[in-house]
């Protein structure tokens, strides 16, 4: 953010949502749609009872900042096509990068509670 490049931290964010929702649903073998916005597969995992209660909790939040992100994305991206400058993000910059980093660390953890060796049980590991 130091380098007031507010519309690419607005749109790195979401794609490091979207790369971290993606993880989990391959993780779990769940087909996904194409597109930016998997929220409507994603939510699901909420009822899921074979993954953690903490995850669970969070799945909610992490939809809406995906659902969030994927919106801006566009405008983040080529923004400067319509006329729109880096500073019209300025003040959701820091927003966006503090729910990219709490989803990036909740589907990181949940990975590797799942991929820890006595837990899995795939690919003969």
């Amino acid at each position: 953010m130091e380098d007031k490049r507010f519309d690419d931290v607005v749109y790195c964010p979401q794609l490091t949502v979207e790369q971290s929702v993606k993880s989990v649903l391959i993780s779990l073998a769940i087909v996904y749609p194409k597109g930016h916005d998997v929220s409507e597969v994603f939510i699901q995992l909420a009822k899921r009872k074979d993954l953690p209660k903490w995850f669970r909790e969070k799945v909610n939040l992490i939809s809406e900042t995906m659902v969030e992100l994927a919106e801006l994305r566009e405008l983040a991206g080529y923004g400067f096509e319509k006329g729109i400058d880096a500073n019209y993000f300025e003040n959701y910059a820091p927003e966006a990068l503090k729910k990219a980093e709490e989803t990036y660390e909740t589907c990181r953890k949940l990975l590797i509670q799942l991929f820890k060796k006595e837990n899995f049980h795939g690919w003969g590991i």
